[in-house]
């Protein structure tokens, strides 16, 4: 072993078993917050749903294990990201920018996702003729 290496090789020595440490709490957590995941799930009534919930819990027991899957908290910037990139299905431009504006929060919601969707709208008075001055 050349003297150069030997430092290095003792820090590995002594980071390892505080890796696994690490790493030991991290999946204690996981696991906690997927027998949480599976409890929840249990109060589904739909045999469907209660599966696809399972099946969900899982999948982010995994991802998270992997280190892929961010915290319930998330990144909020990201999460905004992502809402509006869906508005860019509407190829219509009053439909993309009212997409837009209930993505950033504005409008009504009603129902809830245990009681099949969540409903977002927004009303706003568009004139039928735009190139007809009143």
């Amino acid at each position: 072993m050349t003297p150069r290496l030997a430092p290095l090789i003792a820090a590995l020595v002594v980071a390892a078993p505080m890796a696994s440490a690490l790493a030991a709490g991290d999946r204690a957590g996981i696991d906690a917050r997927y027998q949480r995941e599976r409890q929840a799930c249990a109060s589904v009534a739909d045999p469907d749903s209660r599966h696809a919930c399972l099946r969900d819990a899982g999948a982010a027991r995994q991802e998270a294990l992997r280190g892929t899957l961010a915290g319930r908290e998330g990144d909020a910037a990201q999460w905004q990201r992502n809402a509006l990139l869906r508005c860019t299905v509407h190829k219509d431009v009053i439909d993309r920018a009212l997409c837009e504006r209930m993505a950033q929060g504005e409008g009504q919601a009603s129902g809830s996702v245990e009681g099949g969707g969540v409903i977002r709208e927004i009303e706003v008075e568009i004139d039928p003729d735009p190139t007809n001055p009143r």
